[in-house]
This record gives C-alpha cells, sequence and structure tokens, in this order.
C-alpha cells in the first residue's frame, strides 16, 4: 500500500473494518490489509464498501401482504427472483423464501390459490438498517447463514431486500 495516497484511504477503510468484524488481531488486521487493499480499492473506485441504502436506490422492494395467497406470491417472487417481504400496515412480519414455498407448500401439497402466504412465511425476520455496508452485510449473511436479508430503516419501516447475488 503506498502510503499518501488518498484514493486508497476509504478502501483500506473497508478492509480495516472487516477486519475487525472477523476479530482480527493486528498483525492479521495488518496482513489483511496488505492483501485486500488493492483489490478493495478498485473494486470500489477508492470509496468504501457501499451501504444497502445505496444499493437498493431505486430498486422496487418484492413485497406482499397478509391474506396474500401462495400462487400470487409465487408469481410475484418468480417475476423479480427474490423473495418476499410479508408487510403489514409498513412493518415488516414475515419473509417467503424459495425454500419456504418449497418446503412448506409444494412439498406438502398445499393448495396454492387457498393458502395465505403466512402460512408458509417465516415470521419476525432479522433485518439490517439500510446504513449497514456491503461488507457488513455479507458477514452477517455469513453468520447467520442467511440467503436474503430484509433491509429495515429504525422506525421499522421496509426499504428492501438484499440476496447474496446483490452482493
Amino acid at each position: 500500500m503506498i502510503k499518501g495516497n488518498t484514493s486508497n484511504s476509504a478502501a483500506e477503510d473497508a478492509v480495516k473494518q472487516t477486519a475487525s468484524v472477523q476479530g482480527a488481531g493486528n498483525a492479521q488486521a495488518a496482513a489483511l490489509q496488505q492483501l485486500l487493499g488493492p483489490l478493495m480499492a478498485q473494486a470500489f473506485g477508492g470509496k468504501s464498501s457501499p451501504t444497502l441504502r445505496s444499493l437498493l436506490a431505486g430498486r422496487p422492494a418484492t413485497i406482499v401482504r397478509p391474506g396474500t395467497n401462495c400462487r400470487e406470491a409465487g408469481m410475484i417472487m418468480s417475476d423479480a427472483r427474490k423473495a418476499a417481504l410479508v408487510v403489514e400496515d409498513g412493518r415488516l412480519v414475515g419473509i417467503v423464501s424459495f425454500k419456504d414455498m418449497m418446503s412448506r407448500a409444494i412439498a406438502k401439497e398445499l393448495p396454492l390459490e387457498l393458502s395465505d402466504v403466512t402460512t408458509i412465511m417465516t415470521p419476525n425476520p432479522e433485518s439490517v438498517s439500510p446504513d449497514t455496508t456491503v461488507l457488513e452485510a455479507l458477514q452477517i449473511m455469513h453468520d447467520n447463514k442467511f440467503l436474503t436479508l430484509p433491509v429495515c430503516e429504525s422506525n421499522g419501516s421496509v426499504v428492501g431486500i438484499v440476496d447474496v447475488m446483490d452482493l
């Protein structure tokens, strides 16, 4: 890493952040920074890891409401190629993943037109702030074995959903 190169300072910060999230010691963090610093600078154009807010800007969220039948939810998910957030009165109440649809509806041969999406959703899923960085989101997803992650403001309003393919 070249000292005094301001274009790399943001990338260096992102690498340091990654090292701290990983719990790396000083020697490990320095090695990680030396190894990943140039790659991060190139990947982010000298900027720090983008936030989920910037990643989701202008993208519609895949949202269904309680009372939506499983067939309709499945069609919405298929069109968007995303899991669906179940939202009631602007608040996240659940998430329906493709795995939920397959294991809780299709495999059990539920009548899709007559089954409410709330019967197959995962209720009260964990969510993250839109100010979470992409690196932090990847770490959370890795640690918790999540493929999708709802993004909500601190007041509970839904911003969107990210999946591993977005990051």
